[in-house]
């Protein structure tokens, strides 16, 4: 039995590769459900496996992609999220898609409730992790939320 590249790795055989100048963008859309953030942020590794910022990458990812899955409708029956990774000789972009119906991203929100909480921070944890951070869309049709990191 003869084992092919596609045998090892099914999950990325879907991704979606594209040419945009100054870099690669891969992308990838998963079902939303948490037991797909380690899928996500195993495609993230995979792209980045010669990066030294693939962890802060991949920490990313699973923030942002647990976002979209717990706030949005992506996180609902038949809901998605979609990963996406630029890679630029100047910089590194993750970009996490969601479904919307949910809130917007506040990456500069002051931690008032409880500082032992064990949620509420993962947004802080990119901007922390990010040289820069943004979004763009609308709770109707949904957010593209964005890090991005220098490539060292």
């Amino acid at each position: 039995m003869t084992v092919t590249w596609n045998d090892v790795h099914p999950e990325l055989i879907e991704a979606m590769v594209g040419l945009r100048p100054g870099g690669m963008t891969y992308r990838r859309t998963f079902p939303g459900r948490l037991d797909q953030i380690p899928q996500a942020r195993r495609f993230t590794r995979f792209l980045l496996e010669d990066s030294p910022r693939r962890d802060d990458a991949e920490q990313i990812v699973a923030e942002l992609a647990a976002n979209a899955v717990a706030h949005t409708s992506g996180g609902q029956a038949c809901g998605t999220f979609i990963v996406e990774l630029t890679r630029k000789t100047t910089a590194i972009r993750v970009t996490v898609y969601d479904c919307g119906w949910g809130g917007t991203p506040r990456f500069n929100r002051r931690r008032e409730a409880d500082p032992l909480a064990e949620n509420g921070r993962g947004l802080a944890v990119v901007g922390a992790l990010a040289v820069k951070v943004g979004y763009r869309g609308t709770r109707a049709v949904g957010h593209a939320v964005w890090a991005e990191l220098s490539p060292l």
